[in-house]
């Protein structure tokens, strides 16, 4: 199995090794052993759960809610859509130069909190199964509810809330082509076909213009309505398109991973100058509590991108990928050496450890204010106790 970029490549490699029951790579090892090193916060509480083998791994994570979404007929939308439906099954979830910035380790542990019991269809984290062909929804309580992707659907990645109150999500089919999903709080999926041929679609987020966008391995951004109609933009000189964000300056934001920058694009598609950071290897990105744009770097550093172009990061080690807001006015992300972290607008850094070896990846505010993840290799979804 091969990818057009580095990063995808050595990711198969480990889920290759993963599925043939191998040991992990050098590079997994010194991550794991470079975490284990680390001082780390022994008292935050991490509770996971297991939501299916471990092929079937998890990659993104987002929020829905169900309970107070409007129920919607499903109908054909442009672009060759799809729909099926299926009940759930139950289960025992241009800038300057970067300056870095001192990590200052806190050792404040979240609060803890028993949630009380709740039933399927109130609010819920939903996370898409990459090698698996399903979504699952996964209650406060852990319950899971999983729901299967339409004949054909090969895989999805990224996955967020739309406007409408449904879920969107990224994936790829049988023959390598890029669609665009919809499913509803009852499990009815819709699929709209993206124009462009093996357009390797990643992430996708809620726009500030009540638009999803979503970002393609091919070089481009795409735009799609809640009805359905898809435009495609080009990036000049994209390496590596990953995640994306809207951003506090009412523009979307996205990763480029491979180019070492970040890129712009108004809501209307024209592109801005993108903020290029020597030397980076910027993946996962979101728009913090502070008003400033939040990304990962896979060099150990967490970043923070203000409008103007101002870049300090922020040293936390072991290969960081998911970010977030978190319900308690920081951002969150997750680390490859099997730790949870947490940053400060300020800048202070907290790690947990994850009681389980797991690649963590996607990471999402919940709806019962606490933090849930997934676990990459796993086949987990971990939730951090902050109440």
């Amino acid at each position: 199995m091969s990818f057009e970029d580095r990063f995808d490549d050595r990711m198969a490699a480990e889920l290759e090794g993963l599925v043939e029951d191998t040991d992990a790579s050098d590079m997994v090892k010194a991550r794991i052993e470079r975490g284990l090193g680390r001082r780390r916060v022994p008292h935050a509480l991490i509770v996971w759960g297991s939501v299916a083998a471990a092929v079937a791994v998890l990659i993104a994570l987002a929020v829905s809610s169900p309970g107070g979404a409007k129920k919607q007929n499903v109908a054909s939308g442009p672009g060759s859509a799809t729909t099926t439906s299926e009940a759930p099954g139950v289960m025992p979830v241009l800038g300057g130069e970067a300056t870095i910035g001192p990590a200052v380790t806190s050792t404040t542990a979240p609060h803890t909190t028993t949630t009380a019991a709740a039933k399927m269809g109130a609010a819920a984290t939903t996370t898409t199964e990459s090698f698996a062909g399903k979504v699952a929804r996964v209650t406060p309580t852990g319950t899971v509810a999983e729901f299967s992707q339409p004949a054909g659907a090969a895989g999805a990645n990224g996955m967020a809330a739309g406007p409408d109150g449904n879920m969107w999500f990224t994936e790829v089919d049988s023959a390598g082509n890029g669609k665009v999903a919809r499913i509803t709080p009852t499990g009815t999926v819709t699929e709209f076909a993206v124009p462009t041929p093996n357009a390797s679609l990643r992430a996708i987020a809620r726009g500030p213009d009540a638009n999803m966008w979503f970002t393609e391995g091919a070089g481009k951004v795409g735009r799609i309505t809640p009805a359905g109609a898809i435009t495609e933009y080009t990036v000049p000189g994209a390496a590596d398109l990953k995640y994306v964000t809207a951003g506090p300056d009412g523009n979307v934001w996205f990763t480029d991973t491979e180019a070492n920058r970040i890129g712009r694009i108004t809501p209307s598609g024209t592109l801005l100058p993108a903020y290029v950071i020597p030397g980076s290897i910027p993946v996962g990105i979101t728009t913090g509590p502070d008003h400033n744009v939040w990304f990962t770097d896979l060099r150990g550093m967490v970043g923070r991108l203000t409008a103007a172009g101002a870049v300090t990061e922020f040293p936390v080690g072991g290969g960081p990928m998911g970010i977030a807001a978190g319900p308690d006015g920081n951002v969150w992300f997750t680390s490859g050496n099997n730790t949870v972290g947490r940053v400060t607008p300020s800048g202070a850094v907290t790690q947990y450890p994850v009681p389980t070896s797991g690649q963590d990846f996607g990471i999402t505010a919940g709806p019962d204010g606490n933090v849930w993840f997934t676990e990459l290799s796993a086949g987990r979804v971990g939730r951090v106790d902050l109440r």
